[in-house]
């Protein structure tokens, strides 16, 4: 018996919780754990903690009961797919009012803050490594299409390289449950509605290239963003598309989230970009990160994100 499965044995209430602006690896690992929970064990009271997802995540099993608030009554607080304390937002408070917490992560820049805590940086996604904690004959079909939309989103439908064989017999174990694995692909990964597809052709329209077109970056104000769209989860792949252009090593997108203050996503095929964005206060994995950064954009590029990228791409 794993930690995870020892400690859900001996709580009665549940707190499940992952990172602000949960993806589909948090998101997934989320509800995931929270069907397997509710299916496999009697008795316990499970509330799932969590800034509320995408939309097009709503198929899962348990996304209408999503709470933001925190769940101060739980014993129990399982952390997934955050990196530290203050990716959990205002649910960190759960860390003390909780009187057992674990983590279970695959950040290379995890801090390891719970009591316990399982990290993997080796795995695709929390949802993969989580699959390994569980008995995989009591994962029902509504918990393998949790953890699937999580492993095809952090591992970029298998092509990252933190695909492993075994993030692919484990994706083949999720699959042989029985469920429309390529609806999950094509409405959560890559299908994108009229006015962010047609933001998506703004930033490319205005992308620019650097260092000999090795980084390729796109930078969008909050006016600009908020005409085309309302909900900032709609970006997200832009960054995959600055990446996919022909020569590019590093990928950055930045757009503004409120006066002067951005968030910074940062992509690239075989650089490091985890120390870039753990230096800005941010993280992530090698090829995958992100961070918060203050300021006017043109300074932030030339005094800081460019001249990183650029110490990145010559070492």
């Amino acid at each position: 018996m794993n930690k995870l499965i020892e400690l859900i044995e001996n709580a009665k209430n549940i707190a499940i919780t992952g990172h602000v602006s949960p993806d589909g690896d948090c998101t997934g690992s989320t509800l995931g754990l929270y069907n397997y929970i509710t299916e496999n064990f009697e008795g316990k009271q499970v509330k799932v903690c969590l800034e509320k997802p995408s939309m097009k995540f709503s198929f899962m099993n348990g996304f209408e009961l999503i709470s933001e608030d925190p769940f101060m009554e739980a014993d129990l607080l399982v952390s997934l797919d955050a990196s530290d304390r203050e990716r959990l937002g205002s649910r960190g408070v759960m860390l003390e009012s909780a009187a057992q917490s674990i983590c279970i992560d695959h950040h290379i820049t995890n801090t390891k803050f719970a009591k316990f805590n399982i990290v993997e940086d080796f795995r695709s996604s929390t949802c993969e490594l989580l699959y390994t904690l569980l008995d995989s004959d009591k994962v029902s079909v509504e918990t393998a299409k949790c953890l699937y939309t999580g492993i095809v989103h952090d591992s970029g439908v298998f092509k990252y390289q933190s695909t492993t064989k075994e993030t692919m017999d484990i994706a083949g174990e999720l699959i042989s449950k029985g469920f429309d694995f390529t609806k999950i692909i094509d409405d959560t990964y890559f299908k994108k509605d009229f006015n962010a597809s047609k933001l998506l052709g703004l930033v490319l329209t205005n992308a620019k290239l650097e260092f000999d077109g090795k980084c390729c970056y796109g930078v969008l104000d909050y006016d600009t963003w908020s005409k085309y769209i309302s909900d900032k989860k709609k970006m997200d792949g832009i960054i995959d598309n600055l990446r996919n252009i022909d020569g590019v090593e590093i990928a950055l997108f930045m757009y503004e989230t409120a006066k002067n203050e951005y968030k910074v996503s940062l992509r690239s095929i075989n650089k490091n970009v985890s120390s870039i964005a753990s230096a800005l206060g941010g993280g992530g994995h090698i090829r995958a990160a992100g961070a918060t950064v203050y300021g006017k954009a043109d300074e932030i590029l030339k005094n800081t994100l460019l001249p990183m990228i650029e110490k990145e791409l010559n070492g």
